[in-house]
């Protein structure tokens, strides 16, 4: 990718080209620093230095009184400066208007975090990598800065060979979570059962960037009736869902910030997951999701025979895979993320949506620099835009409190 500082002219001061993608913590980062000397004379630059920076920035405000108080925290990862060029010490190659200038930095923080974003009400944090250049002007000039952010994650070596199994078919043993609720129509009357079993496979941890298979059995029994006063035009409450659109599966994590001063708690949805969703914006995110709806069955009350009494059963099977694209689990000083998978059910009446909130352990499934590449399309971190759009991160800023 490539940044520039622009004259206005169509001619690049300064850019910096650096390969796109993600970058695994002790691996190097390289790129080359362009000056172009057209523009150079019309917007002087005694010095150009380029620097790798790495930090964990924390905020959080309250109000105290009238006053809306704000309280920030950084605490720095990685720092490395590289002085390039300055005036005088190098000239484009003949017939070219250009000097191109390489650099190489060793991406060596002090813990290796993932880069994160997170922005809740009153409070936010965000793990940053960027490589900025900076062209140094003398007098009262601005100098010119050009910043670009790194996508970075940890190695992990379980996690890579887990992720490499899982993506040539080699799936451990499954398990099942089972909830359940019993629910009515209304205030009154006998009650209805409703029940889900989500199976995936038996992980500890799951890997990002790998295919997660996965079944929801959606199982309800209605409340005692007799067979025939059952309506055959309408459906048996509490009916399943037919359609992906008829459930809801989504990750969301749980964030604590703090500075020295504050702690915050925050919580977001990261993504919808599987194809199952009451809406999505990608027009094909239900194409992967089978849906089988199993015949319902009567079930005869014991005794009560005679008199056609009973219950019905219905179940409706979803089968499809999940992956994950986020930041992986950690654990720092002023920052703490930690992920949950929510199912949600809706059935119709007040309070009977059945739900539940599963922890689960994220964790990075990139190789450690020199054990090879990642087989199959180059994989993409979920980082907003703003993360890469941050032109007034300050890796000096000082911490208030």
């Amino acid at each position: 990718m490539v940044a520039a500082e622009d004259t206005g002219e169509n001619n690049e001061v300064i850019a910096v080209v650096i390969k796109p993608g993600i970058y695994v913590t002790g691996e190097a980062v390289e790129g080359e620093v362009w000056i172009n000397f057209i523009g150079l004379r019309r917007t002087p630059v005694e010095e150009v230095h380029v620097k790798l920076r790495g930090s964990v920035f924390t905020k959080i405000t309250k109000q105290i009184g009238d006053a809306a108080v704000t309280k920030r925290r950084r605490v720095e990862l990685v720092r490395d400066t590289i002085s390039l060029w300055c005036r005088g010490s190098g000239y484009p190659p003949a017939g070219s208007d250009i000097l191109k200038l390489p650099f190489r930095f060793t991406l060596s923080p002090t813990e290796a975090l993932p880069s994160c974003h997170y922005t809740g009400f009153h409070k936010s944090g965000r793990v940053m990598y960027n490589v900025e250049v900076v062209g140094v002007r003398s007098g009262w000039r601005l100098n010119k800065r050009l910043s670009n952010a790194l996508a970075v994650l940890p190695p992990d070596k379980a996690g890579a060979e887990l992720s490499r199994n899982m993506r040539l078919g080699e799936i451990p043993p499954w398990r099942s979570i089972k909830f359940q609720k019993s629910i009515r129509r209304g205030i009154w009357g006998e009650f209805s059962n409703v029940e889900a079993t989500l199976s995936i496979p038996d992980l500890p941890t799951i890997p990002i960037f790998t295919a997660i298979p996965f079944v929801l059995s959606v199982v309800t029994v209605s409340k005692t009736t007799r067979k025939d006063d059952t309506p055959t035009d309408q459906p048996i409450f509490p009916a399943p869902p037919l359609t992906p659109q008829g459930v809801e599966f989504k990750l969301t994590r749980a964030v604590m910030v703090h500075t020295r001063a504050w702690v915050a708690n925050g919580t977001d949805t990261v993504a919808p997951l599987g194809g199952l969703s009451p809406q999505a914006k990608d027009p094909h995110f239900y194409d992967e999701v089978q849906v089988e709806n199993i015949m319902k069955t009567w079930i005869p009350v014991f005794g009560e025979e005679k008199k056609s009494k009973g219950s019905w059963r219905q179940q409706v099977d979803f089968r499809s895979t999940f992956k994950l694209t986020c930041p992986p689990t950690f654990t720092t000083e002023t920052m703490h993320v930690k992920y949950f998978l929510n199912l949600k059910i809706a059935f119709p009446g007040i309070g009977n949506d059945l739900k539940t909130e599963i922890p689960i352990d994220v964790i990075s499934s990139m190789l450690p620099p020199g054990s090879g590449e990642w087989d199959g399309p180059p994989p993409e971190l979920d980082l907003p835009p703003v993360y890469f759009s941050s032109a007034d991160v300050d890796h000096d800023e000082k911490d208030s409190e």
